[in-house]
């Protein structure tokens, strides 16, 4: 039961980076594209499947090989999604994906730099007392 959890806890999490991803690119991109049903349940779907992806980041993998994976595979899911929805793949939408894959990445090191702070903080204060 608990490994159903996790496996859940990641899906969630992709499909809201997929669901934050796609209606930022409906907004700035394509300002007055509608979102269809299928294009958000395409996007749900796929994004929490690139969100179980991730967990390859918990294995033994050596980070650079784990990253190289998780890359190719969200970018396989990423074309498999666009060609469900008969999105263009050219220059552009391959520059999109990578900007934000990009955008995705920081914005993780930056929360789990704020994470690692606020667990030293905590042990320097539990060193104090």
């Amino acid at each position: 039961m608990k490994k159903i959890g996790m496996y859940l806890n990641y899906f969630v999490t992709g499909m809201g980076f997929g669901a934050i991803s796609y209606l930022c690119i409906l907004t700035f991109i394509y300002p007055g594209a509608a979102p269809t049903t299928k294009g958000v349940v395409s996007i749900f779907i796929i994004s929490g499947l690139i969100g179980i992806l991730s967990m390859i980041f918990k294995t033994d993998l050596p980070i650079t090989v784990a990253i190289i994976i998780h890359l190719f595979g969200t970018f396989i899911a990423f074309v498999a999604m666009a060609m469900i929805n008969h999105w263009g793949i050219g220059l552009r939408s391959i520059t999109i994906f990578f900007l934000i894959y990009l955008i995705i990445w920081l914005i993780l090191i930056s929360e789990q730099k704020r994470i690692i702070k606020q667990l030293n903080a905590r042990i320097k204060d539990k060193k104090r007392t």
